[in-house]
């Protein structure tokens, strides 16, 4: 496997935890420091420190230290745009699923 596939794989790894969608959402108009976030998504300090931390990581978000509290932001909002395009293709897919059992279940019921 290549060294792209590689990062790419990390990549899409970090993306499929909600928690960490969530905490791109929370953050995607405003900086907002962990005690925020962890206020907002009802979810306790140690989680979302570790969920932080993977974001900086990943070079997701960023920060910044004021009076010794680091406030969190979006580091390339450009992931906004990739989110959007994945949930649009996540609704097509569902769709044609969803269309595709109420084609078979009329079927079924006709026969």
């Amino acid at each position: 496997m290549s060294e792209l596939r590689k990062y790419t794989v990390e990549f899409l790894k970090v993306l499929a935890d909600p928690t960490r969608l969530e905490i791109l959402t929370q953050l995607k108009n405003d900086e907002k420091n962990s005690s925020e976030i962890q206020d907002e998504l009802r979810k306790s300090q140690s989680t979302i420190s570790k969920h932080l931390k993977m974001l900086v990581d990943s070079n997701l978000i960023d920060f910044e230290k004021k009076d010794n509290i680091k406030y969190y932001k979006i580091k390339h909002s450009d992931i906004f745009t990739l989110l959007s395009h994945i949930n649009s293709t996540v609704a097509d897919i569902n769709t044609e699923k969803l269309k595709d059992l109420i084609d078979i279940d009329r079927n079924e019921t006709l026969s």
